[in-house]
């Protein structure tokens, strides 16, 4: 995850581009890539990673649940 992208403020990184919530990314709190982290060991649900804008992909880390599956859609029950 290149931390240098001065495109993106530090909020913008250390939020999952999938859900919008917390990333929980050492790296991206602290930008620096040697800090240890979950997401470094941890095994990525590719339809995830699908879903990821093409923009950040790279760029941003996914939080741990959507890291483990794609965010459910919330159906309206109107």
């Amino acid at each position: 995850m290149p931390l240098d992208d001065q495109s993106l403020t530090a909020a913008q990184r250390q939020t999952c581009p999938l859900c919008g919530g917390p990333n929980g990314c050492a790296p991206a709190a602290c930008g620096h890539l040697d800090a240890p982290c979950w997401c470094t060991t941890a095994t990525f649900n590719p339809a995830s990673l699908a879903l990821v804008p093409e923009k950040l992909r790279n760029v941003v880390c996914l939080c741990r649940r959507c890291a483990e599956a794609p965010p459910r859609k919330e159906v309206s029950h109107g």
